[in-house]
């Protein structure tokens, strides 16, 4: 009844295990610039960093999401190894991504903003909050809808048109 919704689950963890080595090694390289270089990659500017942290971190998760799914095997490494299939039904696979990583991108502009107030020693604005909160939300719709759809459909399947199927 569950079965793809639990396969998903398990296809999450492999693909986030890879964003974690991915991120670890972002870290690591950053400490050696920073160590032996004397290369800061804080900006001093909350803009700035998240431009920098786009480019390097959320663009190629994107495109490592993206470009797996939409390619012939329609499907990232985890969805492969638990043979899971995104079905496009012609729909749009960028429009699912973007849909799919838009609250992690607004909760990095949460996070650097709020480091941002904490170093000039502001206190942080309302505003900010829901800046925060906002993106938690979404995944949580994500997640119910994932949950009702015994998952082969979130919110961002729905409107982007595409289902995730076992692979036949």
């Amino acid at each position: 009844m569950y079965t793809v919704f639990f396969r998903r689950v398990l296809a999450f963890i492999v693909d986030y295990a890879i964003i974690i080595a991915y991120a670890l090694l972002l870290f690591l390289v950053s400490t050696l610039l920073k160590n032996h270089f004397n290369v800061d990659l804080n900006f001093g500017s909350p803009i700035k960093n998240q431009i920098l942290s786009f480019f390097m971190l959320t663009l190629p998760v994107f495109l490592y999401f993206y470009l797996s799914e939409r390619s012939a095997r329609n499907a990232t490494i985890g969805k492969k190894v638990m043979k899971l299939e995104v079905v496009s039904n012609k729909g749009n696979i960028f429009l699912r991504n973007f849909l799919k990583f838009l609250p992690w991108e607004i909760g990095h502009i949460g996070v650097y903003q709020i480091v941002f107030y904490d170093q000039q020693q502001l206190p942080t604005p309302i505003w900010l909050w829901s800046v925060l909160i906002i993106p938690q939300l979404i995944v949580l719709i994500y997640l119910i809808s994932t949950i009702l759809s015994k998952g082969k459909r979130s919110i961002y399947d729905l409107i982007s048109n595409t289902e995730i199927t076992l692979k036949s």
